[in-house]
């Protein structure tokens, strides 16, 4: 009896412990999502370093877009800009 008693107290509290780690591990991802969706406001200075950056791998023959890399962050795909190449490629989009 003993023994059953004891398996089922350590079973309750096992189901109470997965409850309350699931309960954190969502708010935790909840508050993520919510400060990740806000932190996306740009300022004018996030602006000029960006057109700084930009800038300064245009002068250096690198595709401002991908950064010189050719493909997208992930790596799965090709930078439709350079086609690949990860050079810059002037255009006259006037």
């Amino acid at each position: 009896m003993k023994k059953a008693s004891f398996l089922l107290c350590c079973l309750l509290a096992l189901a109470s412990c997965a409850e309350l780690t699931s309960m954190i591990v969502e708010d935790t991802l909840q508050s993520s999502l919510k400060g990740a969706q806000t932190n996306h406001k740009r300022t004018k200075s996030d602006d000029k370093k960006l057109l700084k950056q930009q800038e300064e791998l245009k002068k250096a023959g690198k595709c401002p877009t991908c950064r010189g890399m050719g493909k997208t962050p992930d790596g799965r795909y090709e930078c439709t800009v350079c086609k690949g190449t990860g050079k810059y490629i002037e255009t006259n989009n006037k």
